[in-house]
């Protein structure tokens, strides 16, 4: 279990840095066309890893391959847009502290889709969370409380409903597909669905404009982000309930914070010390072990 735990912190730490990582990339790379570089770089890793493990499957059940498309669609396709287009549009420190709600999704996506008990101190964990969010994407500086400020926090905000709901499909698929083969077939799906928007994007981009200094971030990128996170994440969420992994994904906003002010030079504000104030908590009450007044569907 122990192991489980520490695959998952590091998967979710990856994914925090990756938010600073892309907000420097897509402002040299329009994010479609990023995105499909991403994938097409991991399958280029993938596929031949795939063959020498001998995980090939050549077909899936329908119930299979209809939950690998959804979790690649809202985990990958929405996460990817309203995440690379919301950092773009406000700070990354911001889009950090705003991930930390993502335990709070989970636990009520995991009460409502997978029939978890949602405890008294889940609850209040969510209430938190959202107290939080409130406080980062209405208050602070101007680049935040702006008009286009206040669209990048919500996207990120959409990206979060995104990311729980990628753990509720992995959690589905857990036991059924191995994490290797759920990685392949997630990239594999993921770059169909971005093909045609990059291919437009492609057509007319100039690709001579990009520094060598972020053809290596995409490389990057790519193996962190689409092989990497995606295969700890899988790992760890086998062996334990979606609403306790959810809890990792704290993770993502101590290393994005971290990654924005050390390399990004972006302020942290007092409005961003409060905001995170609100959602660490909310994710230790939700860690404390409450059995009583738990609630379930099936009740």
């Amino acid at each position: 279990m122990q192991l489980a735990y520490i695959q998952l912190a590091l998967s979710m730490a990856l994914v925090g840095i990756n938010i600073s990582i892309g907000k420097e990339i897509v402002s040299h790379i329009p994010v479609f066309l990023f995105s499909e570089l991403r994938f097409v770089i991991a399958m280029m890793i993938l596929l031949p890893l795939l063959s020498m493990r001998g995980e090939w499957k050549s077909s899936w059940s329908r119930e299979e391959g209809t939950v690998l498309f959804w979790q690649s669609f809202f985990g990958v396709f929405l996460f990817s847009i309203c995440m690379l287009y919301g950092v773009k549009w406000t700070t990354a420190t911001s889009a950090g502290i705003i991930t930390s709600t993502v335990p709070a999704c989970i636990a009520l996506l995991s009460f409502w889709i997978l029939k978890e008990k949602l405890q008294q101190n889940s609850m209040w964990a969510i209430l938190l969370s959202v107290s939080g969010i409130g406080l980062i994407t209405f208050t602070g500086e101007s680049q935040e409380t702006s008009a286009i400020g206040v669209l990048g926090n919500l996207l990120v905000f959409l990206a979060v409903i995104s990311e729980a709901l990628f753990t509720i499909f992995a959690k589905r698929l857990s036991g059924r597909i191995t994490p290797f083969q759920m990685t392949t077939a997630i990239n594999g799906i993921s770059f169909v669905l971005f093909l045609p928007l990059a291919i437009m994007e492609g057509l007319r981009f100039d690709w001579g404009s990009v520094p060598a200094s972020v053809w290596l971030l995409v490389v990057y990128y790519a193996v962190t982000a689409s092989v990497l996170s995606f295969f700890l994440w899988y790992k760890g969420v086998a062996k334990v309930e979606a609403s306790k992994a959810g809890l990792f994904t704290g993770m993502m906003p101590i290393s994005a914070a971290l990654i924005a002010v050390l390399l990004l030079d972006e302020a942290f504000t007092w409005f961003h010390a409060l905001g995170m104030l609100f959602v660490l908590v909310s994710i230790y009450i939700g860690t404390l072990n409450i059995k009583k007044q738990a609630f379930s569907l099936e009740e």
